[in-house]
């Protein structure tokens, strides 16, 4: 009898011991998690009751050398749908299809869906996003926004370029500079209970967006109209499928227009001329289209320049004395450069002309002998005065393959 009371007894000190480490234990581990990991748990706990909304940052501006806003913003608003917090979907449903001019299966379809936010249209007027949150449904959400804005229209666009959807860079000095112009983005954070429904008391948090950089460019507004206002004016009177102009300062190289007609409206950047039938079109061909549409001529395809390059001969000749203006040619429709024969565009030869005629018949063969007299006074320059200055191109013999454009 005494030996089965010893043994009880050591059986309950030893669960008694037992039971006090496994309190220990569970106190530790209680501390541990409480005391050394509480950042981490907490950091858990806000991000599973708080709901995320990002605000768009504005975009920075575009201005020309004159200052001249050419790619501003607009206040737009995004409208979205929160799930849990919907407590008259119908009534969302109707307002919502009536005021964004959306069909109703649309609508239904995202009200319906279960997500923590689902945005049903973004870009809408700040104006007709006002008239929604007068309505002040529960679980729809107006935040305001930002949509790139061009008070110019169509002036500059193949240059210029414009946004997408998410206001990101898609083409042009848009997307070359989008690093510096999208800014970053702002969030609005908001506390909900475990059902996802918001805690009014709780308030909500803002992280305010960080604009993007103002971008200042060369392109002079005023110059650039003058130069598009011309192409159009070529392009109508010699029926041109395209018209490109580029306007330089010779001082720097800074481009002070560059038009490349016809262009498109980057207010509406989607749209396509409407002389082009898009009825059936397919999608990958009115992608074509459209890429067409916003191509840059002026840096996106080769040119001869051909002729054009006689101002630089000209230029080169009146400066260096080899010419003047009173000199007299004659044009018999040709000349031999070694064993070439080089004609001009006027084959039955333009006869007795001075520099200035030549200049503007734009004649080939008075300038191949002026930049052969320019490579002759060159060289003799050089023969006589190693020290001095010579272009490479000048020493080089004249090339056999001139043509006339």
């Amino acid at each position: 009898m005494i030996k089965n009371k010893t043994w009880n007894r050591k059986k309950i000190v030893t669960i008694f011991f037992a039971c006090i480490i496994i309190f220990l234990i569970l106190g530790g581990r209680l501390v541990y998690l409480m005391v050394f990991q509480s950042d981490y748990y907490t950091k858990e706990a806000q991000e599973l009751h708080e709901r995320e909304r990002s605000i768009k940052a504005a975009r920075g501006r575009i201005l020309d050398a004159n200052g001249t806003v050419i790619a501003d913003n607009k206040t737009v608003c995004t409208i979205s749908v929160i799930h849990n917090q919907i407590k008259e979907p119908d009534r969302i449903v109707e307002v919502l299809s009536k005021e964004l001019e959306l069909s109703e299966e649309y609508v239904r379809k995202r009200v319906e869906k279960y997500s923590s936010i689902e945005r049903i249209k973004s870009n809408v007027e700040k104006k007709k996003g006002d008239a929604i949150r007068a309505y002040n449904l529960e679980g729809v959400k107006v935040d305001e926004d930002y949509k790139r804005y061009y008070p110019y229209g169509s002036l500059a666009s193949k240059v210029l370029g414009f946004t997408g959807g998410d206001n990101q860079g898609i083409i042009g000095l848009e997307v070359k500079y989008e690093e510096y112009l999208k800014g970053q983005e702002g969030t609005i954070l908001t506390v909900t209970d475990a059902r996802g429904v918001e805690i009014d008391e709780a308030g909500e948090e803002r992280v305010e967006p960080i604009a993007g950089n103002d971008l200042y460019i060369s392109l002079d507004m005023n110059i650039q109209s003058y130069a598009t206002q011309l192409a159009k004016q070529v392009m109508e009177t010699k029926q041109a499928e395209r018209v490109s102009i580029l306007v330089m300062n010779p001082q720097n190289g800074e481009m002070m227009a560059m038009a490349d007609v016809p262009e498109f409206d980057l207010n509406s950047p989607y749209e396509l001329p409407e002389e082009i039938e898009t009825d059936g079109l397919a999608e990958e061909k009115k992608q074509e289209l459209l890429n067409q549409m916003w191509r840059n001529g002026c840096i996106n395809d080769t040119y001869e320049p051909g002729s054009t390059f006689k101002i630089i001969t000209a230029a080169a000749g009146l400066e260096a004395g080899v010419v003047t203006t009173k000199d007299q040619f004659s044009c018999p429709g040709f000349i031999m450069v070694e064993d070439r024969r080089i004609r001009c565009h006027k084959t039955t030869g333009h006869g007795a002309e001075d520099f200035i005629q030549a200049t503007m018949n734009s004649c080939n063969r008075v300038f191949v002998k002026s930049e052969n007299v320019l490579r002759f006074q060159c060289l003799l320059a050089v023969s006589t005065n190693p020290v001095k200055d010579c272009q490479k191109e000048l020493t080089e013999p004249p090339s056999r393959h001139l043509r006339c454009t």
